[in-house]
């Protein structure tokens, strides 16, 4: 019995001061069932019931992976001659000498964050750039900001005393950078704000915000603190998006944990082209490929099949390349959202919402998280103009056009000249048109037909598309531009690329819509004996959707459950010597050491305790080694790879 005592010791003793894979033998599930995700669901209810607390590494500055010397001159060089980083340089360093101080200049700064905050964005070339330390820099300037917010949020926090500014200035710490990451502190503080009798969200206001954006502001306050505890991410886009929110929710750039993995990266969406081709670009880390891939095959169940990659990528880079594999629509816009700690892409058309995806390793084959139901709500009187009865017209051939026409320079001698009244056109509107059907229409309902043309032109620019053409003509068949009825219908605005006009009958009279498809605008014309009585411009269909959930695993709190992290084995939060704030700072540090520990404790459950003793002993001078680097990344990476036993 003794001699089991003294081994429980010295092995409690031993463990004590082990810094990588500090667990001890009776916390081992506990603490390392978190990090694995496997197939199985009883592990996936040991990860429920053990999560550790979240450890945000949005708030560490990584590990400096490029020429320290240069790094430091790019940081002062920004530093420096940004407005924005100095900023927030001064107030991470800003002392207070009592409450007064600390709610003033707390306040004072979230809201100008809020305001302007630091936002570098970059296009595709980027991504071809072998020199990462503008990266690095940008990525440390991101840290600041983040830990400025949340020294700013602490200091709120420390008042005896809070007021509706101090609750409304905790939300906006998160959401001026995070949106709705923190989605239930947020909540709180909303709460906490409304009971202190808030009515004035002006923090949240820009100087060039309308009343609109106000009330709609205040919308997506009131939906926050209205929420249910049970709040999905579709829901709440679809109520965003249908409520009037959704832009203030969403961004295209920042400093982003995209693939859910608890590991930021610059990250924006880019439109190339005269097609506006839409991206997802995310800077690439420097990382040691070779544990990265190690870290993939042991923990990842959803793994690509050799075919699916090619032979001169390695699997880390297939899975971290966001042009890969995924599966959104390049000719859709792209929006990033953050929600209850995960990050969400949504794809939309012009007209609304289409699919919303989630990203990481374990999920790379099935990212599609909810998809949304388009709902069309005309706004026409009519509905649908496509099924609204057509007026009748009278055709008019190109042969007959002398017989409806006075002085018209485009026929000579009874015929009409098509090429030279095509150039004409051309030079009149912004398309030109292949071909022209002539007609006549009592467009003015005052008894007497108009002469009118109809046409269209293909174009192949950008994503393309068709510009319809139907036009009020004068005798001598030029476009008219003189009478007011002309200036109507021939109103630029709908005789464009995706227009189309469309005249109809209504209670006898003939009227005619005009419809600019790609920007929803409609404008109904009436024209009664040859008074306008009618000329308004209106949104066409008003769109809501509907979500539709796609995930088919679980949902934990409104979000998808089970994403692997690249955290390290031990908690990060008590990192405190130089090796293991190094491994925090690190993403291939931090793997490593999740493979090296769990590897550690695996072994030991084969050994008997003569073995496990000599194990322990290893992995003591495993340990001994990596303290000994002094936070050097090198040296720490160069001694895990020996323990790897990978070359």
């Amino acid at each position: 019995m003794k001699n089991i005592l003294s081994i429980i010791y010295i092995f409690l003793l031993i463990v004590s001061i082990i810094s990588c894979g500090k667990n001890k033998e009776t916390n081992k599930t506990a603490q390392n069932t978190n990090e694995q995700i496997t197939a199985s669901s009883d592990n996936q209810s040991k990860q429920i019931n053990n999560q550790k607390e979240f450890f945000d590494m949005k708030y560490v500055y990584k590990g400096i992976r490029v020429d320290k010397a240069k790094f430091d001159e790019e940081l002062k060089n920004v530093r420096e001659n940004n407005e924005k980083t100095k900023r927030n340089f001064d107030f991470l360093n800003r002392k207070f000498a009592n409450d007064d101080e600390r709610k003033k200049y707390s306040i004072e700064f979230i809201s100008n964050v809020n305001y302007d905050p630091f936002s570098e964005t970059f296009s595709s070339l980027d991504m071809y750039n072998e020199n990462f330390t503008d990266y690095y820099a940008d990525e440390y300037l991101y840290v600041e900001q983040n830990l400025a917010l949340k020294k700013a949020r602490e200091e709120l926090l420390k008042l005896s005393k809070k007021d509706a500014d101090v609750y409304l200035a905790l939300f906006l710490s998160h959401f001026a950078t995070d949106s709705l990451y923190y989605f239930e502190e947020e909540k709180k503080y909303l709460i906490e704000w409304k009971k202190a009798g808030g009515t004035n969200i002006a923090m949240m206001m820009r100087e060039y915000d309308d009343a609109n954006v106000y009330s709609n502001k205040m919308k997506l306050v009131d939906y926050i603190i209205k929420s249910p505890n049970s709040l999905r991410a579709e829901k709440l886009v679809a109520d965003a998006y249908n409520n009037g929110f959704y832009r203030y929710i969403v961004k295209d750039t920042g400093y982003i944990d995209l693939f859910n993995e608890n590991n930021y990266s610059l990250t924006s969406i880019e439109y190339e082209g005269t097609a506006r081709m839409s991206s997802l670009m995310i800077i690439e880390e420097i990382a040691n490929t070779n544990i990265m891939n190690k870290y993939i095959k042991t923990y990842i169940n959803n793994r690509l099949a050799n075919d699916d990659i090619q032979d001169y990528l390695e699997y880390y880079q297939n899975y971290y390349n966001p042009n890969t594999v995924y599966c959104y629509n390049d000719l859709n816009n792209l929006n990033l959202f953050e929600f209850k700690k995960n990050t969400f892409l949504i794809e939309s058309t012009m007209n609304g919402l289409v699919n919303m995806h989630y990203y990481n390793p374990e999920f790379m084959k099935d990212n599609l998280y909810a998809s949304f139901k388009e709902i069309k709500n005309y706004n026409f009187r009519l509905g649908d103009i496509d099924k609204v009865k057509s007026a009748e017209i009278n055709s008019i051939s190109t042969n007959d056009l002398k017989d409806y026409t006075k002085g018209s320079q485009f026929i000579d001698s009874s015929n009409f000249d098509i090429e030279q009244y095509l150039s004409y056109v051309a030079s009149k509107m912004y398309y030109p048109l292949h071909s022209v059907s002539f007609f006549l229409c009592d467009i003015n309902n005052d008894g007497k037909e108009e002469l009118m043309l109809s046409g269209e032109y293909i174009s192949s620019a950008g994503r393309g598309g068709i510009a319809h053409y139907t036009l009020l003509l004068k005798d001598n068949l030029e476009i008219d531009f003189d009478s007011e009825t002309g200036l109507l219908i021939n109103n630029p605005d709908f005789q464009v690329l995706e227009c189309t006009q469309k005249i109809y009958t209504e209670n006898g009279k003939n009227k005619i819509l005009l419809l600019d498809t790609l920007n929803n605008k409609a404008c109904d014309i009436f024209i009664d004996n040859n008074e306008i009585k009618n000329a308004e411009v209106f949104d066409y269909i008003t769109y809501s959707y509907q979500p539709k959930l796609e995930w088919k695993g679980n949902i934990l709190d409104g979000v998808p459950e089970g994403a692997l992290k690249t955290d390290a084995s031990f908690d990060m939060s008590k990192a405190e010597n130089a090796s293991d704030k190094a491994i925090v700072s690190d993403r291939t540090l931090r793997v490593a050491d999740k493979l090296i520990s769990d590897a550690y404790f695996a072994k030991k459950e084969t050994l008997d305790k003569k073995g496990q003793e000599e194990l322990l002993e290893q992995r003591r001078s495993e340990i001994k080694a990596i303290q000994e680097a002094k936070g050097d990344i090198k040296k720490i990476e160069t001694e895990m790879l020996k323990i790897l036993n990978i070359q």
